[in-house]
């Protein structure tokens, strides 16, 4: 596609946006955040070779910035702004040694799953957006395009991973006599405009007159990227392709100021509860931006009819990676162990916002083999401290929270701590 229509699109979107904010300013207008943690799921192969190569799914995030009009008097209105993030290119690759010449060991199974950097991208996103009140509460439909981005480090449009095994002679690629690499995976015509389209369903959350948070769910719809692959074994070349799936399933979170006070319609909600003296319960879904543990999980206050203090949770989920047994039909062995969290916690504040605070600890259990004691974590433990919102009544729940990690690494025999790792929760609260 020539750089003029590119532009073109990026110039049109643009000026909807712009439009929407500067003429359409006033009730009913909101300027917002949005993060996305997100699951990517495994690449398209088609490998002609006897080896066996592969993606796999991976956790992301997604964020991005927009503004939003409702028309006066209407439950329609369009949402616009600018989205940031990235499509992981992750290759891995099993093969007998002894298939690429005799430069060392030939009698090994090579087991190699190698995270390249990724393709990061930003886009101009236009969407409708209705409300769908449900019971005296309020959420929010979200469908449209957004035109994609994509940056690259090739004057030509594209990214690329070369890998060598078992050569006498070293390979460079700055060489053009050295020949092709063992394995090469092309991911192509990046400098085009890509299309997708984001769905999204966000319950609405009140929390100030000029302010507001939103829960959901995200669906990205968008057709993979151009991708080739390359196999050279037994000194044959089999060609074949590599393409990173770009839609995903995410979280949504996303804060609201609102240009002008609220409406009646939107006014806090707090009436009264009956005291029925029973336990304050909410399951959540979770998700850690490392080492990327997606869990639901069930939370119960030991205080009756009240939303602070002391409390217990336990859930199931996935947990980290692993290798299992060589697979055959260019499907990944890397596989995500079953994780069982547990831990207690303490709210402070007895209303919709408390700081939360707590520990707990991860057992990781694989579900099939392990291939050679590739086990790279055992059990997880846990701290946490962050931002809780729960009302008063039955509701969604919000959590956000700094969640360091101490995991057991089997391997190594040894422990090591993370502390750049990031809890967010989206769930249900009732008694």
């Amino acid at each position: 596609m020539p750089n003029f229509i590119k532009y073109f699109l990026a110039v049109t979107l643009t000026t909807i946006m712009v439009v929407n904010v500067t003429f359409l300013y006033g009730q009913g207008t909101s300027f917002g955040v949005r993060f996305t943690p997100s699951l990517v799921p495994t690449v398209a192969v088609e490998n002609s070779s006897p080896s066996n190569v592969f993606g796999w799914s991976h956790f992301n995030l997604n964020a991005g910035v927009y503004a939003l009009k409702y028309f006066k008097s209407s439950r329609w209105g369009i949402k616009a702004g600018l989205d940031f993030g990235a499509i992981p290119n992750l290759v891995g690759f099993d093969a007998p040694r002894n298939a690429f010449g005799k430069g060392g060991n030939t009698d090994e199974q090579i087991n190699t799953w190698l995270r390249t950097s990724k393709d990061s991208y930003k886009a101009l996103t236009v969407t409708a957006a209705f409300k769908v009140p449900i019971k005296g509460r309020y959420f929010e439909f979200n469908v449209g395009p957004s035109v994609r981005f994509y940056d690259y480090y090739r004057k030509n449009g594209y990214s690329e991973v070369g890998l060598t095994f078992n050569r006498a002679v070293p390979y460079d690629e700055n060489d053009p006599t050295a020949g092709p690499p063992d394995v090469r995976v092309r991911i192509t015509d990046l400098d085009l405009p890509y299309l997708s389209f984001p769905v999204s369903i966000d319950y609405v959350v009140r929390v100030g007159r000029r302010s507001q948070v939103k829960f959901g769910l995200m669906h990205n719809i968008s057709s993979p990227l151009h991708g080739e692959l390359e196999v050279q074994m037994y000194d044959k070349l089999y060609p074949g392709s590599f393409r990173p799936r770009t839609g995903f399933w995410g979280i949504n979170i996303q804060y609201e100021r609102l240009s002008k006070k609220a409406s009646t319609h939107f006014e806090k909600r707090l009436r009264a509860q009956k005291d029925d003296k029973s336990f304050r319960k909410s399951f959540f879904a979770e998700s850690y931006t490392k080492p990327g543990f997606l869990a639901a999980t069930f939370d119960m206050r030991l205080k009756k009819d009240r939303n602070d203090g002391v409390g217990f949770t336990f859930g199931a989920g996935l947990g980290n990676g692993y290798l299992s047994e060589v697979p055959t039909n260019n499907t990944s062995p890397y596989k995500q162990m079953l994780a069982l969290p547990v831990g207690i916690n303490y709210i402070i504040g007895q209303k919709m916002h408390g700081l939360e605070v707590g520990t707990g600890l991860t057992p990781q259990i694989p579900l099939e083999n392990v291939r050679d004691g590739l086990r790279n974590s055992g059990t997880v433990y846990t701290g946490r401290i962050g931002y809780r919102f729960q009302p008063v009544r039955e509701g969604f729940v919000g959590r956000i929270a700094w969640a360091p990690l101490l995991e057991h690494i089997p391997i190594q025999s040894n422990h090591e701590l993370t502390l750049g790792n990031v809890a967010i929760s989206v769930g249900y609260s009732f008694k």
